[in-house]
């Protein structure tokens, strides 16, 4: 019986051998198609327009998401850029010294590290203010990574259900789920 097995393994072994392998091109190896390259890694094609009745904090929100691309794509200089202007969209009017704090601490550090910790508190804060402010179109979407600082996980607020983690950049792009759509 053992022989039989050994033949018919033989046989397979050698039948397949002699057959040339199939190749199949996927179309990003063909020579004639373009390369798209994005490199805006925060870009996804689900992305909605948010505003809220109070037009001043559909500016905020949008600043806010500014920040979180530039975490997204790692970015440390245009993150210092995106909260300072951030921090300007703030002002006086909301007078939340908690969040100032935050945008400051990414404001005033090149260290990427340090801006997605200071990042954490910024969606917290802003968060809370969302649920102050009332959402007349469009979407947010609560989203979580729980691998974020070292498995503590972390929470941030995007305009897409299409996850882009602003905690890890391009390491871990899509890790993450959709917590929650506010509306």
């Amino acid at each position: 019986m053992k022989k039989y097995i050994y033949l018919l393994a033989m046989i397979a072994f050698f039948s397949c051998k002699n057959k040339e392998a199939e190749v199949k091109t996927a179309p990003s190896q063909v020579a004639d198609m373009p390369v798209v390259e994005t490199t805006d890694l925060n870009e996804t094609s689900s992305a909605v327009e948010v505003t809220f009745e109070d037009a001043g904090f559909t500016e905020i929100y949008n600043a806010y998401l500014d920040l979180k691309a530039t975490l997204v794509n790692t970015d440390a200089t245009k993150a210092q850029e995106a909260a300072t202007i951030m921090l300007a969209k703030v002002g006086e009017k909301y007078k939340a010294a908690d969040l100032v704090e935050a945008l400051e601490k990414v404001s005033n550090t090149d260290a990427i590290k340090e801006q997605r910790m200071a990042f954490e508190n910024v969606s917290m804060i802003v968060e809370t203010l969302i649920s102050e402010n009332k959402i007349t179109s469009g979407a947010v979407y609560k989203q979580y990574c729980p691998m974020a600082f070292n498995g503590k996980g972390a929470y941030w607020l995007s305009n897409s259900n299409e996850v882009r983690n602003p905690y890890f950049g391009d390491q871990m792009l899509k890790c993450g789920v959709v917590e929650e759509e506010i509306k």
